[in-house]
């Protein structure tokens, strides 16, 4: 099991602003970590080893099984049967050879590799009146599903195509007989999952999701969706030791979002997440939430590419979602084009515009309801030719705390803009804004970058 790499332990409540009511901050400064440290954090967790499925060596091909490859006829029964066989015999590999197979929703099993071959295409049945459903008709069957199991696979080179379009058709319309979409691949509460060399695509909703799994590698894909096309996030994983490496991302929506709802019980609900060497083009970006209830410790991101993407580094929850998000690092990226590089709200979806808009200290907030983002470290980064250098965005009762950016070099429209956080630290650092001063601050302790200015109501210490 790949080891869990741990910032700082978090200090003693502090005392917030004056002028706001008092609450507690459940962390406050951390050690800086320096770019060498965090490098070789992530190449210790990028060449360590997740457990990947143990599958028997017998092949199960569905042609044999009945299924036809001519694109019209449904072969859900034939591959179901395939699927079935496997498992009687105690696993093995499902084939999906050459050619283009229609089918509906399929279940997998545990101790399975579902194997699409070189030229082999999986089409979804693409009428939504006619797709099977659940729940009594008011949810989508997921397109390919599994839960509960162990030593899953899903093998390339072929592709798995949702054929989406007429699903985000209605759903743009507001089709009232239009049931909740289905997701490409739904993968839950499973053990030891490996997908990799497959091109997924048009799913009518979310591609792969992966949730509330433990030991899951993510390798060499590609998932891609028309940029308009809604609610088509590439991969939205959520669970305890992944890897997610070479993938490259081309959506509608976030190109990975990482979902840490429920409740942490005694563990956060997703924690060691690694994700490298991937590259972002059109998406929202690399989003951890807006589900943070659960919380999020541990994630490492490094060598990825955006281009592009409407954001880069994107956290976004709310006032009422809750959760500690901590122990972030983000080492050698590289961003352009990308609207908002990098984005931190706790008040998402819609941020305030100024000060003014920030919504008042809640006076003794018990349980402290709203997300809180912690120890995050950001190296060696090179944003260029973006609108904004980027939004932080805390709550009066719960400041973002202790961020360092460590050679992180920013070239954009106007500056970035940082509201209530504490403790955010610059060294060998730039922000070059082509209009207006590099930071924008109000209520932030912000140290490290030389000349910035300091609106009135800001702390700061240059």
């Amino acid at each position: 099991m790949k080891p869990l790499l741990r910032a700082s332990a978090f200090l003693a409540p502090t005392l917030l602003f004056a002028g706001y009511a008092c609450a507690q901050n459940p962390a406050s400064a951390s050690s800086v970590v320096p770019s060498s440290q965090l490098e070789t954090q992530n190449s210790k967790l990028e060449t360590s080893s997740i457990p990947t499925p143990l599958i028997p060596p017998a092949n199960f091909t569905i042609t044999e099984f009945g299924a036809i490859p001519d694109g019209t006829t449904v072969n859900t029964a034939a591959i179901q049967k395939t699927i079935a066989a496997c498992a009687a015999a105690g696993g093995g590999t499902v084939i999906v050879p050459a050619g283009k197979f229609l089918t509906g929703p399929i279940t997998l099993a545990s101790s399975l590799n579902f194997h699409l071959a070189e030229n082999a295409t999986l089409l979804f049945i693409n009428d939504p009146a006619t797709f099977p459903k659940t729940n009594g008709g008011g949810r989508a069957q997921n397109c390919i599903s599994v839960n509960n199991g162990h030593d899953i696979e899903i093998s390339g080179p072929g592709v798995i195509d949702g054929q989406g379009a007429p699903w985000w058709k209605a759903f743009r319309a507001h089709d009232p007989s239009l049931p909740h979409r289905p997701n490409l691949v739904s993968i839950s509460n499973c053990t030891t999952v490996l997908i990799h060399e497959t091109t997924f695509r048009n799913s009518p909703q979310f591609h792969l999701v992966p949730q509330r799994c433990t030991n899951v590698t993510i390798r060499d894909l590609s998932i891609s969706a028309p940029p308009d096309s809604p609610n088509t996030d590439a991969m939205d994983p959520s669970g305890w030791h992944f890897l997610i490496t070479n993938v490259t991302t081309d959506i509608g929506d976030d190109n990975v979002a990482i979902k840490a709802g429920g409740r942490p019980g005694d563990r956060p609900s997703c924690q060691d997440f690694t994700i490298t060497n991937c590259t972002m083009l059109h998406g929202h970006g690399l989003s951890i939430g807006s589900e943070t209830s659960g919380g999020l410790d541990g994630l490492y991101v490094s060598n990825c590419t955006f281009n592009g993407t409407t954001s880069g580094i994107r956290l976004k929850s709310n006032r009422t979602a809750g959760g500690l998000i901590k122990n972030l690092h983000y080492s050698n990226l590289t961003m352009t084009n990308v609207e908002h590089p990098i984005y931190i709200t706790s008040y998402y979806p819609t941020d305030p515009k100024t000060p003014s808009d920030i919504p008042p200290t809640l006076a003794d907030p018990t349980p402290i309801a709203g997300p809180i983002w912690r120890d995050m470290f950001f190296s060696n980064i090179t944003i260029t030719n973006c609108p904004s250098a980027g939004t932080l965005c805390g709550l009066p009762e719960i400041p973002i705390g202790n961020l360092t950016f460590d050679n992180v070099h920013i070239t954009a429209n106007t500056g970035m803009t940082i509201y209530l956080a504490d403790n955010v630290t610059f060294t060998n650092s730039t922000i070059t804004a082509q209009e207006g001063p590099p930071l924008l601050l109000y209520k932030a302790t912000v140290t490290g970058l030389a000349g910035s200015p300091a609106p009135l109501g800001a702390k700061s210490a240059n």
